[in-house]
C-alpha cells in the first residue's frame, strides 16, 4: 500500500495487482540468433524483471534509471548476460493520473493506493509477457546458466476475487481501506470492484458490472462501521487499449461531466 505524501487522503485508489519493472534486453552476441541488422533493437523491448517500485508507478518517480541500476546490482547483471536498458514502464500509472485523477481534480499527493492482490502475475498468450519470457528469454537463459523465470501466471478474474476475499487477504485488504481514511474509494477494473464488494460489509448504488451505460455513478461502501463514497471506474489499461466506441464515448461523457475535456483541458 502507498499512503499519500501529505496528511489526509482525498481518495483511495484500488487496483487489481501490481505491475512490474520492465527492462529492454538482448542476449550476448554469440547467443543472439537474429540477423545482424535486427540486433540494434532489443530482443525483448519490455521484459518484466521485478515488481514496480511503488503502487501505480508512473514510470517517472522514482527514476527508472535508478531502478535499473538497483536491479542490475541486485541480480549481479554483467556483460555475460547481454545488453539491458530501461523498458516501457508506468503506462497505467501515468494514465491514471492524466485521465482519472485530473478530471476529478485530485492531486497524486493526496491519494492513497493499494491493490486487492499484492502479488505480481504474468499474462499469457500470443505477444504477451508470458510468451516473451518462456519463448524468447528462457531458452537463452538456459545457455547462459541463469534461471529462466518462474513468475506466476495471471489467474482467471474469478480466482483473483477469491484470493482477495480469502482468509489470507480479506482482513488486510479491509485494514488498508480503513488505514487510508479517505472519503472516496476508487476501484479500477471489474476484479477490483468485485473484490471490494466481496470484502465489504455493504455496497450500495453502484454498477455491479462495469458498463458504458451509467459509467461513473458514485455509490457507497461500508467497512467496519466506516462508510465511504465508492466510484467504480474501468482500468486505465482497458481504456488505453479498447477500440469500443461505446466505451470511449462513455469515458468522454464522464470526463466532460466533471468539466474536463477529452483533450485534457478544463
Amino acid at each position: 500500500m502507498r499512503l499519500p505524501a501529505v496528511d489526509g487522503a482525498r481518495a483511495l485508489v484500488v487496483g487489481v495487482y501490481p505491475s512490474a519493472f520492465h527492462v529492454a534486453w538482448s542476449p550476448p552476441g554469440d547467443l543472439d540468433q537474429r540477423d545482424v541488422s535486427r540486433r540494434r533493437r532489443p530482443m525483448i523491448g519490455s521484459l518484466a524483471v521485478d515488481v514496480e517500485p511503488v503502487v501505480f508507478w508512473d514510470g517517472v518517480t522514482p527514476s527508472p534509471d535508478v531502478e535499473l541500476e538497483r536491479w542490475r546490482a541486485d541480480v549481479h547483471f554483467d556483460q555475460g548476460h547481454g545488453r539491458v536498458s530501461v523498458g516501457n514502464n508506468g503506462p497505467s500509472g501515468a494514465g491514471l493520473v492524466k485521465h482519472f485523477l485530473a478530471p476529478l481534480g485530485i492531486e497524486t499527493a493526496n491519494v492513497a493506493f493499494t491493490d486487492v492482490v499484492p502479488w505480481f502475475f504474468v499474462k499469457g498468450g500470443r505477444a504477451s509477457q508470458g510468451e516473451a519470457i518462456s519463448a524468447r528469454f528462457a531458452p537463452v537463459a538456459a545457455h547462459m546458466g541463469v534461471h529462466g523465470g518462474s513468475l506466476p501466471s495471471r489467474p482467471a478474474p474469478r480466482k483473483l476475487v477469491e484470493i482477495a476475499a480469502s482468509d489470507r487477504r480479506r482482513d488486510s485488504l479491509r485494514a488498508e481501506v480503513l488505514e487510508a481514511d479517505a472519503p472516496l474509494v476508487i476501484t479500477l477494473g471489474q476484479e477490483a470492484l468485485d473484490s471490494v464488494i466481496a470484502v465489504a460489509d455493504e455496497v450500495r448504488g453502484v454498477q455491479s458490472v462495469l458498463s458504458p451505460d451509467g459509467y461513473g455513478t458514485i455509490g457507497d461502501v461500508l467497512i467496519a462501521h466506516h462508510r465511504m463514497d465508492l466510484l467504480p471506474l474501468a482500468h486505465p489499461g482497458f481504456l488505453r487499449q479498447t477500440s469500443s466506441e461505446r466505451w470511449r464515448s462513455a469515458f468522454n461523457d464522464w470526463s466532460n461531466s466533471l468539466g474536463f475535456s477529452s483533450d485534457g483541458t478544463e
